[in-house]
């Protein structure tokens, strides 16, 4: 991914800035793919949807098997990884679970995160409003990471459970705002990769002017143990993940259409 600019910050935790109290399902303080160079990752609890494909679906449940901790506590820990995540722009990425559900708190992560010269990722798919959730949290936010999960309203909320105004919203926030975002999209058979499905995706795309481009993600099955650690029935049962041949020819069609695209093919499993 491109190197976002930082923001100029101190190397001390600004007191300023509100301590705010966030429950947090657990953290991964080195990744390498979830924003610019090296990031500590903070996965929030709690989501609106229930995606068919979700790989953490122990991240859902608003409570849920997660931790309170308070955002002066997490600025703490990062400033000790701030020698390795500033390096090549590096910073913090909130995700979920949807991190937008805790705007207060994220929102306050994201000030400790500029207050140490980081930058700031928002993986998310658009939950919330603008008055209650984006005005507090996209001001702190140097890029997002948006799943936008279908363009067809049904398709959408088959998937999902919710319905899709809400994610174009955002969208167009986004757009209004300007802020730098890449697109995911998860590449799922008989859901997302009907030929329609994809055409209206390169149409959403060529209208988002901040949009960096499209990370198109294969469906995998690595995290149905999760579904049945918790009882929960898996609901894309004897789905195959999309084959090498089906990915590529997905990603030859964006980059036709002058898109560009991230895609990890070799996570797909099967070559027929």
């Amino acid at each position: 991914m491109p190197i976002v600019k930082q923001k100029e910050g101190t190397a001390r935790i600004d007191e300023l800035i509100p301590d705010v109290e966030g429950l947090v399902h657990s953290i991964e303080s080195m990744s390498a793919v979830d924003g610019p160079g090296l990031r500590c990752v903070i996965f929030t609890q709690g989501c609106g949807m229930r995606c068919h494909f979700c790989s953490n679906p122990d991240t859902q449940a608003m409570n849920g098997n997660a931790k309170h901790i308070s955002s002066k506590d997490m600025a703490k820990r990062l400033s000790r990884l701030v020698p390795y995540l500033k390096a090549g722009g590096g910073g913090v990425t909130c995700s979920g679970g949807e991190p937008l559900l805790q705007p207060e708190f994220v929102s306050s992560m994201f000030q400790e995160a500029h207050a140490l010269g980081l930058t700031t990722c928002l993986d998310t798919t658009g939950q919330g409003t603008k008055e209650h959730n984006w005005n507090k949290v996209l001001p702190h936010t140097d890029l997002v990471l948006f799943c936008i999960k279908h363009l067809n309203p049904k398709k959408y909320f088959d998937i999902t459970g919710l319905h899709q105004p809400g994610a174009l919203a955002f969208a167009r926030e986004l757009k209004q705002r300007n802020i730098p975002f890449w697109l995911r999209y998860v590449l799922l058979r008989g859901y997302t990769d009907a030929p329609e499905d994809i055409d209206k995706l390169i149409e959403f795309s060529k209208q988002q002017p901040s949009m960096l481009g499209i990370e198109l993600l294969p469906y995998h099955t690595m995290g149905k143990h999760k579904w049945e650690a918790l009882g929960m029935k898996y609901v894309l049962e004897g789905v195959k993940p999309p084959s090498d041949k089906e990915v590529r020819k997905v990603i030859q069609k964006m980059e036709d259409a002058g898109l560009t695209v991230r895609c990890d093919v070799k996570n797909t499993t099967r070559m027929e």
